[in-house]
């Protein structure tokens, strides 16, 4: 059998690395239809060494990653290896980001504002004195938040004790802080000289860009809910984006993006059903975790869709409704359809 080198797409078509998906497990049905395809072949041919084998099936191998997959929407596993693993580093042939827009593009996306109020009411009382468990003072808090554009689960926030009862707060300053934009030096909170240039300048392209890689590849998305980590969730963010420019050029349902989702991992509802959750079956526990984590709190906070939310008669939950937004077209430059 062909030798599969840990860093390498894995086989099954997952898209992942071999070693973070099939490797040491039982191969699952892609894998096996792979091997089968394989066997077929290599039927009847002669091989002078076994390192000649291995460069036909390899060969064959990289020709089968390339062949595009209907759960990913028409894209290689070979793309989606590229996607989940070098987001930023080697995707030019499938989406590009134009970094040329002008500032007034950013105005009114959500985190965009937020990070400006927050970095413009520090600059007004720096340095700002820590609490005893180094979270920001109260009276700070509670006037950001006051001014904060809220996701609407978020919107019974009103008066808090301490930051720590402010998870949108609490994310928002962590968020700054890993964009190098806010530091925390001893017992006070203030701007860096990155984060001053901005209040003072203002906010341009290559900071989005510096938000939209920190707030994918660096803060943890599960940080502000009580979902498990599901990390695929995050990891596939772009495939996610793709999904969106895919489906959502007019208004569909998240729960119809979320079993797209589930088509190109259905590994995530393995990893569902290891949780016992009586109530709710693991495809719409990971449906609502699609939801919350990347429709709402990565999607509609940085611009990229809009959601409208319709009321559910003797329902607390509501049905929610998604759409790109002309800055998501705008923003991103997709090579493949």
């Amino acid at each position: 059998m062909v030798d599969i080198g840990r860093n390498e797409p894995c086989p099954c078509g997952s898209g992942k690395k071999y070693k973070h998906c099939c490797l040491g497990k039982a191969p699952p049905p892609r894998m096996s239809s792979l091997m089968d395809e394989l066997r077929v072949a290599i039927a009847g041919k002669t091989f002078q060494s076994l390192d000649e084998a291995n460069a036909f099936a390899q060969t064959f191998t990289e020709s089968k990653n390339r062949v595009p997959q209907l759960d990913f929407l028409g894209l290689s596993s070979e793309q989606m290896h590229l996607l989940l693993d070098f987001p930023f580093a080697k995707i030019g042939e499938i989406v590009e980001i134009d970094p040329n827009l002008p500032s007034s593009t950013f105005r009114g996306i959500p985190v965009v504002d937020n990070a400006l109020l927050f970095m413009g009411r520090l600059a007004e009382q720096e340095p700002l004195k820590a609490t005893a468990k180094g979270n920001i003072p109260l009276l700070f808090a509670r006037e950001v938040l006051a001014e904060l554009k809220i996701p609407e689960r978020e919107l019974h926030v009103t008066s808090i004790r301490t930051e720590e009862e402010a998870p949108i707060l609490r994310a928002l300053r962590e968020l700054l802080t890993f964009c190098g934009w806010v530091k925390k030096r001893g017992s006070h909170f203030s701007l860096t000289e990155n984060g001053r240039k901005i209040v003072e300048e203002g906010f341009i392209g290559a900071d989005f860009l510096n938000l939209l890689e920190t707030f994918t590849l660096k803060f943890d998305w599960a940080f502000m809910d009580r979902y498990p980590s599901y990390s695929i969730v995050q990891q596939s963010y772009l495939f996610g984006l793709y999904l969106l420019h895919r489906q959502a050029g007019r208004e569909i349902e998240d729960k119809a993006l979320a079993d797209h989702f589930l088509r190109a991992f259905p590994q995530v509802l393995d990893e569902a059903r290891r949780y016992e959750m009586p109530y709710i079956e693991p495809r719409d526990f990971i449906s609502g975790c699609f939801s919350l984590r990347f429709l709402e709190r990565f999607c509609e906070y940085f611009g990229f869709v809009t959601i409208r939310r319709e009321a559910i008669s003797g329902h607390f939950i509501k049905r929610k409704f998604v759409q790109t937004t002309d800055f998501f077209r705008r923003y991103l430059q997709w090579r493949v359809q």
